[in-house]
């Protein structure tokens, strides 16, 4: 048996778990998700608390901890508790962090049963050899609302092209991530328009009202906007996946949007420094023939 240690938002999760899905086929071994990270409640205005949020798709969960018990553990600060019952489940596994942002050679060729794994693992090359697998588990487990079913209507009538403005976390977090300026959107926007024909730009976003202020296009566009009684962030993800090309932040949400669309053909444009930090090396998260800009 593998684990794998969960942490950040649904992107993240699921680098992890494709991550961990291959080494486990290639061992012939079981995958447990440890939560406990995940789970811990955060106080700083730079860190997001996540919940596990792959329960949108259809495979099935399992876990070192129930998420159940590690939430009512939190909430009766208790904490200490959950990090003795991990301990313990623990006992017998080596703990393997991850070295690099890009793909280790020798994590792909020899892994290792009996592992705790803690890392991002953001690189097609560690799951690439289960893709078809992967693409039935990440199959959404419920229909669009009515709302977000209407946008989809309009996306599928249109040379649709998805523009992601990922805010949140990174307004605040500015030593790390790169938040796009808004020369970057506009530049992606002309790209596009002069290589397809008759886009129609749709903008998706943590932050829609700061869109709608900030956004001005001088093309076909709109400002997706819109209430469900569904969970947001699936739908987002579901309606992005429709589109035919993609202009996308710094986000592992918007590169598995684009992963999940599977359109061959598509024009990707990504920032051309996905870190503030200029040295890190995103070759293997980042296909050649997207656009840098």
């Amino acid at each position: 048996m593998i684990i794998i240690r969960l942490r950040g938002g649904l992107g993240n999760q699921m680098f992890q778990y494709a991550f961990g899905k291959s080494i486990a086929r290639k061992l012939g071994v079981d995958m447990k998700l440890d939560l406990t990270s995940l789970l811990q409640t955060h106080h700083k205005a730079t860190t997001t608390n996540r919940d596990y949020q792959m329960n949108i798709f259809n495979f099935g969960d399992s876990f070192l901890i129930q998420p159940n018990s590690i939430r009512l553990l939190n909430k009766l600060h208790l904490n200490f508790l959950i990090q003795i019952i991990k301990s313990i489940k623990l006992i017998g596994f080596k703990k393997y962090k991850e070295k690099t942002f890009t793909a280790e050679e020798l994590i792909i060729n020899t892994p290792k049963d009996k592992n705790l794994y803690v890392g991002y693992w953001q690189s097609e090359k560690y799951f690439k050899n289960i893709e078809t697998e992967l693409r039935k588990d990440f199959r959404f487990n419920e229909e669009l609302s009515p709302q977000a079913k209407s946008i989809s209507e309009a996306i599928i009538k249109v040379n649709a092209v998805c523009v992601h403005v990922r805010r949140g976390d990174y307004v605040a977090n500015t030593g790390s991530f790169n938040c796009s300026n808004l020369d970057y959107f506009v530049d992606g926007t002309n790209y596009i328009f002069k290589h397809t024909n008759n886009p129609h730009f749709f903008v998706f976003s943590d932050d829609p009202e700061w869109c709608k202020q900030h956004l001005k296009f001088d093309y076909d566009f709109t400002i997706v906007d819109y209430t469900t009684d569904k969970i947001k962030y699936k739908e987002d993800l579901q309606l992005m996946a429709l589109c035919n090309h993609f202009i996308i932040s710094a986000s592992s949400f918007s590169w598995w949007a684009v992963w999940l669309s599977n359109k061959k053909e598509a024009k990707v444009v990504v920032p051309k420094n996905w870190f503030l930090d200029k040295t890190t090396d995103v070759s293997d998260l980042i296909h050649d023939s997207w656009i840098k800009l």
